[in-house]
């Protein structure tokens, strides 16, 4: 038996079993989770079938998909979004509004209209020491290098190497969408 911290409050948990923890008058929704000893939680948070490590903290407006593993030692700000297939190290820094993705070619339907159900996961790492700039925006299918740097509102596309600095965007066209809509 081990502990989190909701809202400063101590909770008597499992630590070492996936749990369900549902607080509505804090909107708080935990599903099939392991939660490390020592985790604090804020209020307005979903965590679906993820893993995160001891002494972590996750903060409001946080939505965490199945199968994400988040280190110990890590700092997930306000409004950050990290769907199914991400994997972030230990001591990393998410800053606020940072959002993950993890389709390549995003549809909400197929080309006959129907809606979509099926997508396949493109898996993104964060390595350990990492630190992600609140706005920014990172493509599936990318690695973050430990102790890297991604400055405020970049859209990081690419492999980011240990150590290195990234900061920045740019929208530019690229091409047309030819279809019968």
């Amino acid at each position: 038996m081990g502990c989190i911290y909701v809202r400063g409050e101590k909770v008597e948990v499992h630590n070492d079993r996936r749990i369900n923890l549902i607080l509505p008058e804090w909107n708080i929704i935990i599903k099939d989770t392991i939660m490390g000893h020592g985790v604090w939680i804020w209020s307005n948070l979903n965590i679906y079938g993820a893993e995160v490590g001891d002494d972590s903290s996750i903060a409001t407006f946080v939505e965490i998909g199945k199968n994400v593993e988040i280190g110990s030692n890590t700092k997930i700000q306000s409004c950050v979004f990290i769907p199914e297939g991400v994997k972030i190290g230990n001591c990393v820094f998410v800053g606020p509004n940072v959002s993950f993705t993890n389709d390549l070619y995003p549809r909400s339907c197929d080309e006959n209209g129907n809606r979509k159900v099926k997508f396949e996961v493109v898996p993104t790492t964060v390595e350990d020491g990492a630190s992600i700039g609140a706005g920014s925006v990172i493509r599936c299918g990318v690695r973050i290098g430990k102790k890297a740097m991604i400055g405020i509102g970049s859209i990081i596309t690419e492999d980011v190497c240990d150590g290195e600095i990234f900061y920045g965007s740019k929208a530019t066209k690229k091409g047309n969408i030819i279809s019968n809509i």
